[in-house]
């Protein structure tokens, strides 16, 4: 591959129009034009996973780059491949047929070690971890290939920004029962006994987000959550997200069981919402303890081992009761201060304007760039 001429810029095609590669497409480096690729083929033949379009093809005749998002990618070109964890790229099987971890750790190796693969980039530090804790890599040539590169957000307009300090709205997105719904939906009924004007948006969809098996953990959870006058319910769409449901919102809450990274919380950090969420994964490099938020200690339960999967069908009585009353011990906390909560914020705001800005993210890709050609 030879690099662009002078003046040229470089084309990089994004695999997945995830969230955060929605956001950086908008704001490219300087001498880099994103565009999302068209796939030719959705998915695998041989390779199944429960991530959409595991392996698809993609048309890459109008591209210098790949930067793969979730799932690996079979191609040429120089690519990268973006990810959260390691556990990403190992969710597949052969031909439906489950194959031992070590098998196909071994083949991914040999996919990140051909010459063309250019950069695994994980979203954090705790990801980048996964190679050795779930994986067991020790080879030094992927190692060197690997580099942490945080996600970005942009910053918000000061016009945007909304310190509320009269009625209390709280916000939850996302995956009801994994991203920790129930928890959520508790301790809101429970505060609202004691604070009656606080107001809770659940933005989960009834046919998309409620992934259980289990019907009346369904059934009782979408009755609370359509019943409650005080809950706003539904799915939004990113503009009204942005536009009209941040700005109005004064808590952002977040008690996931399972967490590759937790963008929501930039989402929210950017619009100087303070955030609460479990200490799971990589929201402790997001979140500062007391500073922009808090964090529910997980770390006695085997999260991993009880919610496997996307599919949440049993929550034990003693994990959820500890989220729920953390949950709502720390909501009381901000509920009873506007000041807090705009301490909290203006610290969220600094956090997302420098660590995970898109000034800094795009100084780092414009070198991984230009040394991947």
């Amino acid at each position: 591959m030879v690099r662009p001429l002078n003046g040229q810029k470089i084309r990089v095609g994004f695999t997945e129009n995830h969230g955060m590669a929605a956001e950086l497409c908008e704001f490219p480096p300087n001498g880099i034009e994103y565009s999302f690729l068209k796939a030719s083929r959705i998915g695998s033949k041989i390779f199944k996973s429960p991530i959409k379009g595991y392996m698809s093809q993609f048309d890459v005749s109008n591209c210098d780059i790949v930067e793969a998002v979730l799932s690996p990618i079979h191609t040429k070109l120089p690519w990268l491949y973006s990810l959260a964890c390691f556990q990403e790229a190992m969710a597949w099987n052969f031909l439906g047929l489950p194959l031992p971890r070590t098998l196909r750790c071994q083949y991914m190796k040999q996919l990140f070690l051909q010459p063309n693969f250019r950069r695994l980039l994980f979203w954090s530090n705790a990801g980048k971890e996964t190679l050795k804790t779930y994986a067991n890599i020790t080879d030094q040539r992927i190692w060197e290939k690997s580099e942490v590169v945080y996600p970005a957000i942009r910053s918000v307009s000061n016009d945007l920004l909304n310190f509320n300090d009269v009625k209390v709205n709280l916000l939850f997105s996302g995956d009801f029962f994994r991203k920790g719904g129930v928890n959520v939906v508790d301790a809101f009924e429970k505060a609202s006994m004691k604070y009656p004007s606080i107001t809770l948006r659940v933005c989960s969809d009834e046919n998309i987000d409620f992934n259980t098996s289990m019907s009346t953990l369904r059934s009782t959870y979408l009755k609370k959550v359509k019943s409650n006058e005080k809950i706003t319910f539904g799915r939004i769409s990113r503009s009204e997200m942005i536009n009209n449901v941040l700005p109005n919102t004064d808590i952002y809450l977040l008690p996931t069981y399972n967490e590759t990274f937790g963008f929501s919380l930039l989402e929210a950090m950017a619009f100087g919402i303070p955030v609460i969420a479990t200490n799971h994964m990589a929201i402790p490099e997001i979140i500062e303890e007391g500073v922009n938020g808090y964090m529910i200690d997980t770390s006695s339960y085997d999260c991993e081992e009880l919610f496997k999967g996307y599919i949440v069908n049993d929550i034990p009585s003693d994990f959820g009761n500890h989220v729920t009353n953390n949950l709502y011990n720390h909501l009381c906390t901000l509920i009873e201060s506007a000041e807090l909560r705009k301490k909290m914020g203006l610290a969220g705001i600094e956090i997302v304007r420098s660590k995970f800005s898109i000034e800094e993210r795009n100084k780092k890709m414009l070198t991984i760039y230009e040394e991947a050609l």
